[in-house]
C-alpha cells in the first residue's frame, strides 16, 4: 500500500515549508519545552530546535519507510507477537508482514501527523508575545493519538488471534 508513503512524503514537503516560513521569523533562542499550562520552561537555540524537528521526523518516517524493508529480515525470535510461531509460520509469514508493514505505516502516519501540528503549535507560541502554548490544542491532539494508539493496537490483536 502506497497512501502511507505519499502521506510521509506530503508531510515531510509540509514540514519543510513550515521551515522555510518559520525560521526566519523566530527568534534566536525558541520556546523548546512547555509546561501543562502551556508555559515555556525550557528553551534551546533555534537551530537546534529545527534540528531536533527533522532528526525527529526522520525516525518517525522510518515506521513508513524503513521498517517495511526490514521487517521479513529480522528473526522470528526478536518478533514480538501474539502466538508469532503460528502467524510468523512459512505458510502465513508473507502475509503477516504484509499486515504487519501496513499497520505499522499508519502508525507512522500518525505519529509524524502529530509532530507537525505540535511542532506548528510551537512555532506559533514562540511567535506570540505572551510565548505560550495555546492548551486546549495539544491536549486533544495528544487525546486523539492515544485514542487512535488503542484502536491500533485492538486492530492489531485482533488480526492475529489465538490459533483455533
Amino acid at each position: 500500500m502506497k497512501l502511507p508513503l505519499y502521506i510521509i512524503l506530503f508531510l515531510f514537503g509540509l514540514a519543510i515549508a513550515q521551515s522555510i516560513y518559520f525560521y526566519p521569523l523566530l527568534p534566536e533562542v525558541v520556546g523548546s519545552h512547555f509546561d501543562v499550562a502551556g508555559k515555556v520552561n525550557g528553551t534551546s537555540s533555534k537551530m537546534g530546535y529545527f534540528i531536533v524537528y527533522f532528526v525527529s521526523l526522520v525516525i518517525t518516517s522510518s515506521f513508513t519507510v524503513i521498517l517495511p524493508l526490514i521487517f521479513k529480515y529480522v528473526p522470528t525470535s526478536m518478533i514480538n507477537l501474539p502466538h508469532r510461531e503460528y502467524w510468523l509460520s512459512d505458510e502465513r509469514r508473507e502475509e503477516s508482514f504484509k499486515f504487519l508493514n501496513v499497520h505499522f505505516s499508519w502508525f507512522g502516519v500518525a505519529t509524524m501527523l502529530l509532530m507537525v501540528i505540535i511542532f506548528h503549535l510551537t512555532f506559533l507560541a514562540n511567535l506570540s508575545p505572551i510565548k505560550e502554548l495555546s492548551v486546549p490544542a495539544p491536549w486533544a491532539l495528544l487525546v486523539a493519538f492515544v485514542l487512535f494508539t488503542v484502536w491500533w493496537t485492538v486492530v492489531l490483536l485482533r488480526h492475529f488471534p489465538k490459533p483455533s
